[in-house]
């Protein structure tokens, strides 16, 4: 089981100039991060979880979500892998939409002897 998260958070002073009051300041706030969970049962199968929420950093932005799943299969050795990915992203405020990914990832290199 592998286990990832990240939290972030941003603070910021922002320097302007009006013309009547002469120097302003502004500051802004944001948040975010994720967390992701794979869970590898066997040397070729897995599956896994994960959740990503942040803000934009300017002051009354609603919160953006994304929330997935994922398996995945690995052939003959870890060079080749299929995963079918599925994403639903709620973006600031709007309409939520579903993302479906069929990857394939196929590289070439270094790898340990084939046992025939």
């Amino acid at each position: 089981l592998l286990l990832q998260g990240e939290l972030l958070r941003q603070e910021r002073d922002d320097a302007g100039w009006d013309p009547v009051a002469g120097y302003t300041r502004s500051r802004t706030q944001a948040l975010g991060g994720y967390v992701y969970a794979d869970f590898n049962w066997a040397t070729r199968y897995n599956a896994g979880l994960s959740f990503e929420a942040f803000e934009q950093p300017a002051a009354g932005t609603p919160v953006e979500q994304s929330v997935g799943a994922f398996a995945g299969l690995a052939l003959l050795e870890e060079t080749t892998v299929f995963r079918a990915d599925w994403r639903r992203h709620v973006p600031d405020g709007g309409t939520a939409f579903d993302v479906f990914t069929l990857r394939v990832i196929f590289s070439m290199g270094p790898h340990k002897a084939h046992q025939f």
